[in-house]
């Protein structure tokens, strides 16, 4: 039995050496693991981890440390900690590092790290204390300071810039509270006002408005206007100065609101325009427009296919684009010349955007689409009572624009009535709403558009000569889609992007592009995006003139036959037949259709929606 036991103990030993072999292997395969995956979070790091001895010698560090600093793995451990800095930051970084070797914790601090090249980095380091057998290590890791030291220096020169403004400029500068107190002022605000200093006027003018406004209703319009969230520029108000002597400035302000939409402050821009006001009654139009943003514009303007919404690349449109430009850079007031289907709004938008007026309304109005007996009261506004129906007082179309833009398409259709009076608020004369006794005086511009020869219309009588020369300031002429045919490409592949439409999954074959590239567009841009509609929904290219109808005529038979026929009925068949020949002759373009049969335009398009022949097209 004893022989049979000897193998059998042996067996058993030789397995259990077999499983503390294998958990060895499995022990040492998890540290190999264990330190791969430590490496691999040391090597990930945003910035460079160290860990050095009490004798300053590096023991460990990651792959960002030699890769920042331009230095090999075998040549870290050749430098000690204090060589990666120079001058008083060597020393600054010698006592902090001493502290915490010799008192524990853990420290932080900036110092520039000197790399291979020379060059000197600001790095914000921390280090902590690690004892491990009786001997201490210093733990750390260092964060790049560069670009956020150069975000501190750019906030800098802006705060110094900003302060170098405020204290010099030559227009006072001002905070208040809804209620009226001073928050801050500039030194100019005082000197306007009579003071020696802002801090003086400050102490001194605890309530505004019983201190230095002469008007209390001019200071309660001011105040309803911030507490409608309205910029105001150009406002007229007169205070008192600190010698009782009186002084007109004109105020540029605007809200500011919290994040509920409560008013907590009002800032803006004072100026004296004593002397002016005193020279002439009229409104000032002040024009202190900051034009380096539309100057950098046009340096860096790059892709000079694409302005804004407006797509070309052609050398007429790249003169729009140039002309665009110098009218924003300006408040002169722009007209706009262009047949339908040009792009008119899109290029009178594109001003106003790059304006200063950008913060303020831009107002189309269709001057074609309102009635004669309804221009003055849509223009001018009117007060409650002030006719039969009048329930409520209405903001007109100057209110709204004030401080902005009035977009006036189809301005030629405006009668010379209307003209005088739209004339005499851009002279400063101003306006008062029908029903109202306050006469107001909008700060606006006017941007016009037309496809009409608006000198001609002078010629004839039909607009007033001053009112041309008014707003004949800047033309901008719109070129039609037949002289700019390079320009197609880019206004196919805009108007896909527009409609969501795949080019990949629907491309346009070349004999599609070759028909498109032939046709000479009489709607332009609109036309071409109504055909792409169709086309992509549809899958039918429609470039083929429809057909002429035969003129309609009346039926001589029934009429000799002897049936009862109404005479309003016949007439106004043949008129409905008679107008729908017209359009369909000229591919639905109202105006050229209105033309052909020597209607006017307002007299065409009545008939139109009298005989539902309005269709609803996409709009350019």
């Amino acid at each position: 039995m004893s022989e049979t036991k000897i193998p059998d103990e042996n067996a058993q030993k030789i397995k259990k050496l077999e499983k503390q072999v294998a958990q060895s292997r499995r022990a040492l395969e998890e540290l190999r693991h264990e330190k791969l995956f430590s490496e691999k979070v040391l090597d990930s790091l945003p910035g460079i981890f160290y860990l050095y001895n009490e004798q300053g010698d590096i023991i460990r560090w990651n792959k960002n440390h030699e890769t920042l600093t331009g230095y090999s793995a075998e040549e870290l451990p050749k430098r000690s900690m204090l060589e990666w800095f120079s001058g008083e930051d060597r020393r600054l970084v010698a006592r902090k590092v001493g502290a915490i070797l010799k008192n524990g914790g853990r420290d932080d601090t900036e110092a520039k790290l000197v790399i291979k090249n020379g060059r000197k980095i600001p790095y914000y380091f921390t280090g902590v204390q690690m004892t491990v057998a009786g001997k201490k290590y210093m733990l750390g890791v260092g964060i790049d300071l560069t670009k956020q030291k150069k975000i501190e220096e750019n906030l800098r020169k802006s705060e110094e810039k900003y302060r170098a403004i405020f204290e010099n400029a030559v227009e006072g500068i001002f905070q208040t509270t809804p209620d009226g107190r001073f928050v801050s002022a500039n030194p100019a605000m005082a000197s306007l006002l009579g003071y020696e200093s802002a801090e003086e006027m400050i102490s001194k003018v605890t309530d505004i408005g019983k201190q230095l406004y002469v008007s209390e209703d001019i200071r309660i319009e001011f105040i309803n206007l911030m507490r409608s969230r309205k910029v105001v520029s150009g406002f007229e108000i007169q205070f008192y100065r600190k010698d009782g002597s009186k002084i007109w400035a004109s105020l540029y302000a605007r809200p500011v609101t919290d994040e509920k939409g409560d008013l907590v402050m009002i800032e803006g821009i004072f100026s004296d325009i004593t002397e002016r006001k005193e020279l002439t009654d009229a409104l000032i139009e002040r024009e202190e427009y900051l034009s380096r943003e539309n100057l950098l514009l046009k340096e860096d303007f790059k892709d000079r296919y694409r302005f804004g919404k407006i797509v070309g690349k052609s050398p007429a449109m790249q003169e729009v684009y140039e002309l665009i430009l110098k009218a924003a850079s300006t408040d002169a007031n722009v007209i706009i010349y262009g047949e339908s289907g040009t792009g008119k709004e899109l290029v009178a938008k594109a001003i106003h955007d790059l304006s200063d007026r950008k913060i303020n309304d831009f107002v189309t109005v269709n001057c074609s689409a309102i009635p004669e007996s309804l221009l003055e009261s849509e223009f001018f506004g009117y007060r409650k009572g002030a006719f039969t129906g009048a329930g409520a007082d209405k903001e007109g179309y100057l209110d709204m624009a004030d401080g902005g833009t009035l977009f006036l398409d189809e301005l030629g259709e405006l009668n010379p009535n209307m003209q005088a009076k739209l004339l005499r608020v851009l002279e400063g004369g101003g306006f008062i709403p029908i029903g109202g006794r306050r006469l107001k005086k909008p700060n606006i511009r006017i941007i016009g558009a037309t496809n009409r020869d608006l000198s001609n219309l002078v010629k004839k009588g039909a607009m007033r000569e001053d009112f041309y020369y008014r707003i004949h300031i800047i033309p901008i002429h719109l070129p039609p889609l037949r002289d700019r045919k390079e320009d197609l490409p880019l206004l196919i592949e805009n108007f896909m992007e527009i409609q969501g439409i795949d080019q990949k999954r629907l491309p346009l074959r070349g004999d599609i592009i070759e028909a498109i590239l032939r046709y000479d567009w009489p709607g332009n841009a609109r036309e071409l995006q109504n055909v792409l509609h169709r086309y992509f929904t549809l899958n039918i290219l429609d470039l083929i003139s429809a057909p002429e109808k035969p003129k309609p005529e009346m039926n001589k038979e029934a009429v000799s036959l002897g049936e009862k026929i109404e005479y309003d009925s016949v007439m106004a068949h043949f008129e409905k037949n008679l107008i729908e020949s017209a359009l369909e002759r000229n591919r639905w373009h109202r105006e050229k259709a209105a033309a052909s049969l020597a209607l006017p335009r307002r007299t065409f398009f009545r008939k139109m929606k009298k005989h539902g022949l309005i269709r609803h097209e996409l709009s350019q």
